[in-house]
């Protein structure tokens, strides 16, 4: 499989599995995960995510070079966007608006494309190398950026003017953000130690170019064992009132309770 999967309300029980190796996206039921169907994507599809407003399935190629749209009503592939992102470049869609939208970002920088079915742009870009990436949940121009070989953390948005991307907050976490997730509310940053809580601030702005912080947990102090104290991160999830924490080679999952704002 590639590097994610994908789900979405418009497809119920449904999850979507890109196999770059066989040009083909694979459906599974979300409950048995036997496969329903698949269907071609582009080429060598390995990144997935989903434009709701305009009912699409989005898939960025193996080697970042391409991202093709598919109709999820009858699961037919649009032709190619050429984005040249480069391999470990990362996709996000946004969950509402009638135009195809979303974010492009990775090593060659983060990019935004929109427009008509087969007839997307790119609106604006900015050199910043991307290490991981998350869309906020609320303002689909709005994409929070982990800077690679840094502590940054950014949130990037389409200018008022709509004339290109610009940097509206920064915070400089002390460690690289390993993971990223959002909430409606919230930015969750996970480094190697501690989990980083940041206030998405979607209506009101960063007036002074700075993320609200709401807490910084450290999370490796409380762990049982000497195992999990030193084992790498290796990834993170939201739940409606935890974040889930797990580890390499290590059968945990470390549940952390939301902290209040």
């Amino acid at each position: 499989m590639g590097d994610n999967v994908a789900t979405t309300r418009q497809v119920r029980d449904a999850v979507f599995v890109p196999q770059p190796a066989h040009d083909r996206v694979v459906m599974l039921d979300a409950h048995e995960l036997v496969k329903e169907t698949s269907f071609e994507a582009g080429r060598a599809p390995a990144y997935l995510a989903v434009d709701a407003g305009s009912s699409m399935l989005l898939a960025l190629s193996e080697n970042g070079s391409t991202v093709t749209s598919v109709r999820l009503r009858e699961l037919t592939a649009l032709p190619a966007q050429q984005v040249d992102a480069g391999r470990g470049a990362e996709l996000d869609g946004p969950p509402r608006g009638r135009a195809v939208e979303y974010f492009v970002a990775g090593p060659r920088g983060v990019a935004h494309y929109k427009g008509e079915p087969g007839e997307v742009e790119r609106t604006g870009e900015l050199m910043i190398k991307a290490h991981k990436t998350a869309g906020d949940l609320i303002k689909v121009s709005r994409l929070y950026v982990a800077e690679k070989a840094s502590d940054r953390l950014l949130a990037v948005q389409v200018s008022r003017e709509q004339d290109g991307l610009v940097v509206a907050a920064a915070a400089r976490l002390g460690e690289p953000v390993k993971h990223l997730a959002v909430d409606t509310r919230r930015v969750y940053a996970a480094t190697e130690n501690k989990l980083v809580v940041l206030e998405t601030n979607t209506y009101e702005g960063y007036p002074d170019g700075t993320f609200p912080l709401v807490e910084e947990i450290d999370y490796r102090e409380s762990l049982p064992s000497r195992e999990l104290r030193t084992a790498p991160l290796s990834g993170l999830a939201v739940g409606d009132d935890e974040v889930y924490l797990s580890f390499e080679d290590a059968p945990h999952l470390v549940r952390v309770p939301k902290p209040n704002l």
